[in-house]
């Protein structure tokens, strides 16, 4: 039974070198393995660094936030760059919504203190 080798650039396996095999054909399957150890250990570095690994998620993030600003802000602005009148609307219920919390816990601090 043969066990296979190194996977060539198309992913099939080559088979390793029979008990006959030349020098030049074990030196091959030597370095072919070599390559395949490197590019496996270099695959299980980057699985294994959770800070590049961290880094490249925050920069995900990051550019998801930036193409979500600028389709809202898109969508909440006329041509002019003026909020639309949908957009004042929530702007001033969310300003109303804030004040309103503020109130509320200025009176529960009078209360309680």
């Amino acid at each position: 039974m043969t066990t296979p080798g190194p996977e060539t650039p198309t992913g099939a396996r080559t088979p390793r070198p029979g008990p006959g095999a030349t020098q030049e054909e074990l030196i091959a399957d030597i370095e072919a393995t070599r390559a395949e150890l490197g590019d496996t250990v270099d695959a299980l570095s980057q699985k294994l660094d959770v800070k590049a690994q961290a880094r490249e998620s925050l920069e995900d993030a990051r550019q998801r936030a930036t193409v979500q600003f600028h389709q809202v802000r898109d969508a909440a602005t006329d041509e002019h760059g003026n909020l639309t009148p949908q957009a004042r609307a929530i702007a001033i219920k969310v300003a109303a919504a804030v004040a309103g919390l503020v109130v509320v816990r200025a009176l529960w601090k009078k209360v309680r203190g």
